[in-house]
C-alpha cells in the first residue's frame, strides 16, 4: 500500500508541449516541499483514465493531475466508478494546460508553485460532477463523466477546430481565434431540449451544461455556479445572429451576458437534448461525441484537494 505517497498523471503534450518542459521543475519543487510521489507521462488518449485507476488500487493518493482541463477529465473518470460512489482517492491537481478552467472556480492558483503548496498544505473537499450519456462519432453509446463544462452546439465545434490548432498563442487567444473561424460556417441549430421537467423546442446556438463557472479559457459563462450545490447552472445561448454573437462575446468573460434577452440560465439536476442536425458535444474541452445527449449531476464525490 502506498498511503502516504502521490501519484503525479503528466501530460506531456498539453499547452503545446509546455508541460513536458516544465515537468523537470516541477518534478524538482515537489520534491522539495517534501511531497513523496511517483509519476508517470501519458502516452495516447484516456491513457491518464488507465493511469489513475491503475495507482489508485494500488493505494496511491492523492492522484494529481498535470495538464488541461482533458488530463483533468481522463484522471476524474479514473478515480470514479458507478454514479454515486465517492472517488476512491483523492483528487490533486498542478494546472499546465492551455485553459485549466476547472481550477478558477475551485481557486486553485495557475502558477504551479503555489498549486503545489496547496497539495502538500490545502483540504480535501467533495464537489458534484457531471455525469454524461451520448452518441459517440460511430454510433454507440459513450459514458463518461466531466468535472467543469459540457456544451453542445456551437461550443462543440469550437473545441472540434481548438483541437485541430496550435495551442502557442495560450488559451484565451487559441479559442477566441477558433471561435471566430467557426463563427463562418456555423448554423444555429433546432434543439429539443428537456431539463427538470421543462422543454423547450427551438433553434439555439449552444447548450451549456455548467458545473464550473470558466470555460473556453476564462469565459464567465456561469457566474452563479457553485460545485457544491447539487445542481448545474443551464445556459442556453438561444437564435443569435452572428453580428449578435460577435458583439456579446466580450460580455463572456465579464458574466454580464446573462442579462442579453437572447441567453437563459436554469438550474437543473438533468438535462436531454436533442437536435434535427448533427450537433457536437463537448466535455471539459474535449471533443467527445454528438447529439442525442443526457447530463445528470452526481451530488458531492469527488474528492479535491483544493
Amino acid at each position: 500500500m502506498n498511503e502516504q505517497k502521490a501519484f503525479v498523471i503528466v501530460n506531456p503534450i498539453a499547452a503545446n508541449g509546455r508541460v513536458a518542459a516544465q515537468w523537470p521543475t516541477v518534478r524538482e519543487h515537489l520534491a522539495g516541499l517534501g511531497l513523496a510521489f511517483d509519476f508517470r507521462l501519458t502516452e495516447r488518449p484516456l491513457h491518464a483514465t488507465e493511469i489513475a485507476r491503475e495507482a489508485a488500487q494500488a493505494g496511491y493518493g492523492p492522484i494529481v493531475a498535470y495538464g488541461g482541463d482533458g488530463t483533468l477529465m481522463e484522471t476524474v473518470n479514473g478515480l470514479l466508478g458507478e454514479p454515486g460512489q465517492p472517488s476512491v482517492a483523492p483528487l490533486g491537481i498542478i494546472p499546465g494546460g492551455t485553459g485549466s478552467d476547472f481550477v478558477r472556480t475551485l481557486g486553485i492558483p495557475h502558477d504551479y508553485r503555489e498549486a503545489c503548496a496547496r497539495l502538500v498544505g490545502g483540504t480535501e473537499r467533495l464537489v458534484d460532477v457531471g455525469y454524461a450519456v451520448f452518441q459517440g462519432f460511430d454510433g454507440s453509446e459513450r459514458r463518461l463523466y466531466f468535472a467543469n463544462v459540457a456544451g453542445l452546439g456551437f461550443d462543440g465545434e469550437v473545441v472540434e477546430r481548438v483541437q485541430r490548432s496550435s495551442k502557442a498563442l495560450g488559451g484565451t487567444l487559441t479559442y477566441l481565434l477558433n471561435l471566430f473561424l467557426t463563427l463562418v460556417y456555423y448554423r444555429n441549430k433546432h434543439v429539443s431540449l428537456r431539463f427538470d421537467g421543462q422543454a423547450q423546442d427551438r433553434r439555439m446556438n449552444s447548450v451549456v451544461v455548467c458545473n464550473g463557472r470558466y470555460f473556453g479559457g476564462a469565459m464567465y459563462i456561469a457566474p452563479p455556479a457553485e460545485l457544491q450545490d447539487g445542481e448545474f447552472d443551464l445556459v442556453i445561448l438561444g437564435d443569435f445572429s452572428k453580428p449578435e454573437l460577435v458583439i456579446n462575446v466580450p460580455r463572456v468573460y465579464k458574466g454580464t451576458h446573462l442579462t442579453h434577452p437572447k441567453v437563459q440560465i436554469h438550474k437543473a439536476r438533468e438535462v436531454h437534448a436533442e437536435a434535427q442536425e448533427r450537433m457536437l458535444v463537448q466535455a471539459d474541452g474535449e471533443l467527445v461525441g454528438q447529439a442525442p445527449a443526457s447530463f445528470r449531476i452526481i451530488p458531492r464525490v469527488l474528492r479535491v484537494i483544493a
